[in-house]
């Protein structure tokens, strides 16, 4: 599994120490995977030419 380091605004602390029971890694791969998932099917729509 690859890594990849983020920096994130100072209040993105704030809020996670306001819930410190959510897995924010879990939080940050599910968002990244799920983007790559809508770019993948953008791509495939355009080259289908159906956009």
């Amino acid at each position: 599994m690859a890594t990849i380091t983020l920096s994130m605004p100072d209040r993105f602390n704030k809020t996670k120490e306001e819930f410190p029971l959510v897995d924010w890694n879990e939080v940050v791969k599910r968002g990244i995977c799920r983007r790559l998932e809508e770019l993948k099917r953008f791509e495939a729509l355009k080259t289908q030419g159906e956009l």
